[in-house]
């Protein structure tokens, strides 16, 4: 079990990297987002709201780095499709190709962190 000191400054790097990725992708994607929360979610990697506000688990900060990837372009698609239609994978798979990959990685491995 993590001490609260150690969960504090895996927050905070996570809010460092996940915000760096999340400029970097939405600059490819040509779209703006208004603000970045770092949470402990239980059921969720992150989540995007419709005024723009996009929300990453900390835990993100220890998995592969293709893998944070794949959460932040997934949520970065949502400011253009708020759902899970083919246009919104169609968008995800033109910045990450090999976005299937990760996915399933997230969903075989996701419980361990």
């Amino acid at each position: 079990k993590r001490s609260e000191k150690e969960i504090q400054e895996l927050r905070e790097k996570a809010r460092e990297i996940l915000t760096v990725k999340s400029k970097v992708y939405a600059s490819k994607l040509g779209v703006s987002f208004n603000k970045i929360r770092i949470g402990n979610q239980k059921t969720r990697w992150g989540s995007c709201s419709s005024k723009g506000t996009i929300s990453y688990n900390w835990k993100l900060v220890l998995m592969p780095d293709e893998i944070m990837d794949y959460v932040v372009v997934h949520e970065l698609c949502h400011l253009l499709e708020m759902n899970h239609s083919p246009r919104f994978w169609q968008l995800v798979e033109e910045v990450l190709p090999d976005y299937k990959a990760y996915r399933t990685w997230l969903k075989r491995h996701g419980h361990e962190y």
